[in-house]
């Protein structure tokens, strides 16, 4: 398999020191300006990197102008989702509830969730990705003000689980889907596979099941198997995604 390099960048020489905030706090090499970077003789073809720019932060695949910017556009989803079965999912939950996301990613379920309870925890244990969502919470809010109550924590989501005191009414699961074959994945969900090592979904899911006080959802590839060969409560199948929920009895 082939490794990937991440580095951080800036968008131009006057950002340079929040890009090495931001280098320091998740812990990747800073390499500089991408005017710079231009400059040099260096190939960064192949690297990714996350660069800090005037309004966001955004990750892209080297330095040509062909590559788009990967960020959390959560006003621009917000248009695009519709009310699918993940709200289905959720029916009856408490307008007050707590719905915790423990495998958040660039967080495009997470909005959904958050517009159905009054709290969302998004667990992401991936340093990066989690700036990512801090950043695209913070840009968002004044537009969406639902998300005010929405929380990003960097951690392993088991770990979390493991400590929590209160049950939350509901966990929500989301493994990146097994490669079918038959299609090709979302860049965002590709650069995510090529730049992350997964965790035990297993063993998450066994976790969430003694964790959660209502029900545990999963979201699958509707042709794949149940999640660890446990058979969920009933299931909601789409076009691509089926939605298994397990119900705490």
């Amino acid at each position: 398999m082939k490794k990937f390099k991440l580095l951080v960048a800036s968008n131009n020489e006057d950002l340079n020191q929040k890009a090495i905030k931001l280098s320091k706090k998740i812990k990747l090499p800073f390499a500089g300006s991408l005017e710079d970077l231009k400059k040099s003789h260096e190939d960064h073809e192949d690297d990714f990197l996350l660069v800090v720019s005037e309004d966001l932060i955004y990750l892209k695949k080297g330095l040509a102008g062909t590559s788009k910017p990967i960020y959390c556009n959560f006003c621009k989803w917000s248009k695009e989702n519709k009310r699918n079965n993940l709200v289905r999912t959720m029916r009856g939950l408490p307008q007050k509830g707590l719905i915790i996301d423990a495998t958040a990613g660039l967080g495009r379920d997470a909005l959904i969730l958050s517009s159905l309870v009054e709290r969302v925890i998004l667990i992401e244990r991936v340093p990066w990705v989690s700036a990512l969502l801090e950043d695209g919470l913070k840009n968002s809010i004044e537009h969406l003000p639902y998300l005010s109550n929405t929380r990003v924590i960097c951690s392993d989501s088991k770990k979390f689980l493991l400590n929590l005191k209160t049950k939350p009414d509901a966990i929500y699961l989301d493994p990146m889907f097994e490669n079918t074959g038959k299609s090709k994945a979302k860049r965002e969900v590709q650069a995510l596979r090529d730049l992350t090592i997964q965790s035990n979904e297993k063993e998450l899911l066994e976790v969430a099941l003694k964790k959660a006080k209502d029900r545990v959802v999963v979201k699958r590839h509707k042709k794949v198997k149940n999640l660890a060969g446990i058979k969920p409560t009933f299931s909601l199948t789409g076009r691509v995604v089926r939605y298994d929920v397990y119900s705490i009895s």
